[in-house]
Order: C-alpha cells, then structure tokens, then sequence
C-alpha cells in the first residue's frame, strides 16, 4: 500500500510517502523550491519522494489531502459555488454542493474519490484539519492511549479539537469553531504589533521576554469573553473573520491599546510589554484547557498538536504544570505536519498502523559523498576531507577559537526547526555570540535567541524543571539553573529561558558525539544550535543550498559529511 499524504491548504505546503505502515520521506516545498513559506501544490516534494523511492505517479494507491472540502459544502447550499462554474474542475465541488445539505450533517464526513487508471483504482481521501493533526501527534506519541488537543487559527471549521486516542481509533469529544480561535487572536495581535501574521508569530513570543506582562494584561484579557476549550473572543475587537477587510482588528482595538505599530517603526518597550500580555493570555487559555481536558478525560498522557503547538513557551509551561503525567509534542505540529496525519489516516483505516509506528523527524535526502564531491567541484572549491573522528575533533577545536560553522550531515529534518543535521552551530560561551550570528549571519532582529543542544544526560542539571527534562525537538522552554546562565550566554534568553533541545546518541549519533567531543574539552555539554539558513529563506535541503549560503553569509567554516572548507 503506497499512500503519498499531501498539505497543501496554508503556508509551508508538504508531502509524506507511507508505504506498508512505514514513513519513508517527508518533504516541505520550501527546501525544493527555495521560496519562503511556499504555499503553492507541492509538486516538487512528490517528484523527489517519488524518485528518492524509485517510484512513478502511477504507483500510488492513495493520495491522503489534509483538509475535507465536504465540511464546508456539506452544510448549506452555496449557489456561488453551483451556478455554471466558470472553471470545469470546480464541478468537483459544485455537484456535492447541491447534494451534501440534503443528507444530512453526518453525511458531510464523505471523503473519498476514486478514479480508474489501467483497472487499477486510484484513490483521494480527503482528511479533516484537526484530525489530521491528532494522528500526527498520537502516532508519533507512541501512547496506547491518550487524551489529544489540536490548536491553531482555523481548519475547514473548527480552530480547537479534543480527542481521546486509543491503538487503531481516535475519537471526537468536542470542537470549537471558527472564528473563536486562540490561534486568530495571536495572529491579530502580531500584525498589531507590526509583524506579519501567519508567519512571525514566534518573534512576539521572543519578544515577549522583555516585556511587562501585567502593563497590558487586564486590556488584553477584555478581547476573550470566555478561556477554555470553548474559548470565546469578544468580536469587537476583531474582523479577521471578514476577509475582505484590509486589517485583522478593529478601530476599537486601537482605542484599548494605542496605535498599532507599523512594520519599519522601531520596537519601543510599549510593544515588548503588550508582547508579554499576549503571551501571558495565551499561556492562561492553555492550562485552563489542559485542565478541563485532563478532568473529561482522566488519562495520564496528552498529545498537543497545531500551529499553537509551535509556541515553545506555552509547551514549557504545561510541562512544568504537570496536569498530565506525560506530553508529547510532535517534531511539526504546525500544518506542514498534516501531510504525515493525512496519510496515517489511509492506514488507519485499514487497521494496518499500530502505536509501533512510531517515527522520527530525519525524513529528507541523505547525500552521498560522490554527490557532496561533485557540488564542491561545480563551485571550484577545494574541501579537506577526514575521517569522522578527526573531522568531529577538528571542528570542536574551530569553535573553541569562535568560528560560526554551518553543520549539514545526514537526511534533512522535516519541520521547522533544525536538530543538528542542517544547522548552524557556534560556542555557546562566547558573550557576543548571539548579536554576531544574528546581524552578521542570520541577518535578522537582535532580540531573537538561539537554542541550546545538550546532552540529553546534564539537561536536568542544568535546567529548572519539576520532572525529568526532555525536549528532543526543541519544543519546550526552560529556566536555566542561576549558577551557569553566565557560562552559555549565547543561548541563554533576556527572561534566563532557553528553548532547550535535548540530543541523544540514539536519535542523533553524529550530533550526539560533537557535542560530547566539545564538552570534554570545554566541560560544557552544549552547543548553540540555530537553522541552518539566513533571514527570508528556507532552511539548506542541498550541499549546492549550504555552499551557496555559507558565501552569502558571515558563517567561518562549512562541513558537509566529512568534508570541511573554511573561508580563510
């Protein structure tokens, strides 16, 4: 069974190839195409799944489409979907539209098309938003059984999702719908605050550090009338909803806050403290959630998926509050992760996926030596080549001296974070660190930080937290012990957070053995880890991608596989 699961409904459009149960690749359209953000049909990651695996189109037996077009039509009849459609292909929707409303709501959960090519059925399975985001979280979770709550701006209807996960069933408890949204609000409040919604949303999270949570926290707390699962905004403040109007807020909203800030002006303290509100709120509505999941559920394990997963400080939080004895976050709970969701589901429902699927994020190309060999050459450069052992030791020694050197080892995580096979790497002890990668090499605002990767082992030592650390994505944020913030200033946060990435042998050898390599001669078990990439572009997928960026940057030294060449 070849199951290719496609997201293409929102920024950061993705692909997945399951075949037999089993993830094979996983794909962004951004690493391929070279453009931010892409929301366009990922073409280009299913060509090279399909060439990675050796297969043609007409292999395929299921493509999985992370969003279910019959929840929006099945409702109410739409006649400006209907009425002589003035592009054929829309008769796809216009049909059902006449029909669906007549069946009834249950009838809306229609998700399939089938097509014949050679005798051989084709089918399209069309999977719903938020269930999509569960079976990514709850499969990768590894629980036999879970409470699960999905979060972000919007799906076909609902903008939260509670479910209960057990082996080869997830059920629906309860949803909130559109345009109630935590994820809507959040996203307000970052064109508010001069950022591009939809895409800058972790920068007021990084801002919110240097903010004054209680300035602005009884205003913010007036825009939701009601915290909870059923969150419940207070429109007045709002029109997102309305997508037609030229901002996300009202004029009402400038009255309680001030004016909005515009893209160019400066961040002032104003901005920074109305950042901490934000986020404060947001941390409020999910403990308030978590707890009433926790009592309608009464299980032990949670799985949190959904863009508002993304936000590292909230997953911190929940961490420490301990409502359920275990939390698990996926590598991209952001939607580019329903593709691997969409396509679970296919298995799914064919009872062939059990909680023994459990998979990790290293899901893009693995590039041979001859491949990385012929990059350099094409560019005319001359790299040294070691063994691994000399090349780990090499490269602790460059960043003993506090060479900025860009990592790019193995197959390329999916998702948006780095977890040391396309990153940027730096002595995290270096006081100036942070201001130079970020102006020099990141090119980007000074306020932003980078995370710590320690050895899963010292993460406890090192880092405040009532239970056992472990973060192996990057996905929490912890205080960091008051006696060693000042050995690791790089990484350590204005607030004395970190968004800490916890590394293993297991799960990362390779990454596993620099960082160890440094902290016998350092006795430090950490290195600063960033994406490997600049400001406005997509993370390296190629050795062309990291040759081309180690010249259009301040990074020092580039080590691809064993090879390693420095710009002295």
């Amino acid at each position: 069974m070849i199951v290719i699961g496609i997201h293409n409904t929102g920024i950061n459009s993705s692909a997945s190839l399951i075949v037999d149960g089993k993830l094979k690749f996983a794909f962004l359209e951004e690493r391929l195409s070279r453009r931010k953000y892409d929301k366009s049909f990922p073409h280009n990651a299913i060509q090279k799944i399909l060439e990675l695996s050796n297969l043609t189109i007409k292999d395929v037996d299921c493509f999985a489409i992370a969003w279910n077009p019959a929840i929006n039509i099945g409702e109410r009849y739409r006649a400006g979907f209907s009425e002589w459609p003035a592009y054929a292909g829309n008769r796809f929707s216009s049909n059902p539209n006449n029909l669906l409303p007549l069946m009834g709501e249950e009838f809306t959960d229609t998700d399939q098309i089938f097509h014949t090519l050679n005798n051989k059925k084709i089918r399209f399975k069309y999977v719903s938003h938020h269930y999509s985001h569960a079976l990514t979280s709850f499969i990768g979770s590894g629980f036999k059984k879970s409470a699960i709550l999905t979060c972000d701006g919007y799906g076909e209807k609902a903008t939260t999702a509670w479910y209960v996960g057990n082996y080869k069933k997830i059920d629906l408890i309860g949803e909130t719908y559109f345009p109630h949204s935590i994820g809507m609000f959040y996203s307000t409040m970052t064109e508010y605050l001069g950022f591009k919604s939809n895409f800058d949303e972790w920068k007021v999270m990084g801002a919110s550090a240097y903010g004054r949570k209680g300035r602005y926290l009884n205003k913010i707390k007036k825009l939701i009338k009601k915290t909870g699962l059923n969150l419940e905004l207070n429109l007045e403040y709002f029109q997102f909803y309305n997508f037609d109007r030229s901002s996300m807020f009202t004029e009402k909203l400038i009255t309680l806050l001030g004016p909005n800030r515009k893209s160019k002006d400066k961040l002032e303290q104003r901005h920074f403290d109305i950042a901490a509100s934000i986020q404060a709120i947001t941390e409020e509505f999910f403990v308030t959630a978590i707890s009433e999941l926790k009592n309608k559920t009464n299980l032990q394990n949670l799985c949190l998926s959904g863009g508002a997963a993304m936000n590292s400080v909230v997953n911190g939080v929940l961490d420490q509050k301990n409502i359920f004895k275990n939390l698990y976050i996926p590598f991209a709970p952001d939607d580019s992760g329903n593709c691997i969701g969409a396509a679970l589901s296919v298995e799914n429902d064919l009872n062939k996926l059990s909680c023994s699927s459990v998979y990790n994020p290293f899901l893009g190309e693995e590039y041979s030596d001859s491949e990385i060999n012929k990059q350099f050459k094409l560019a005319k450069l001359k790299p040294l080549k070691f063994s691994e052992k000399k090349l780990l030791e090499i490269t602790v020694d460059l960043l003993i001296k506090g060479k900025i050197i860009g990592w790019f080892q193995g197959r390329m995580e999916f998702g948006q974070r780095a977890l040391g096979n396309r990153s940027i790497i730096a002595d995290p002890r270096k006081e100036n660190m942070k201001d130079l990668i970020n102006s020099a090499v990141k090119f980007r605002e000074g306020f932003r930080p980078f995370a710590p990767s320690i050895l899963e082992e010292y993460a406890d030592n090192w880092f405040n937290s009532s239970q056992k650390i472990k973060s192996t994505y990057m996905e929490k944020v912890f205080t960091i012990k008051e006696n060693l913030k000042d050995l690791v200033p790089a990484v350590v946060h204005y607030d004395k957070t970190c968004r800490v990435q916890t590394v293993s042998k297991k799960f990362s050898p390779k990454y596993y053995k620099l960082i160890k390599q440094f902290f016998i001669k350092t006795s430090i078990p950490i290195l600063l880890n960033t994406s490997f990439n600049v400001n406005n572009e997509p993370i390296v997928e190629s050795p062309g991608d990291a040759i081309k960026t180690f010249y259009s940057s301040g990074l020092d030294v580039l080590v691809i596989g064993n090879y390693l060449i420095t710009k002295d």
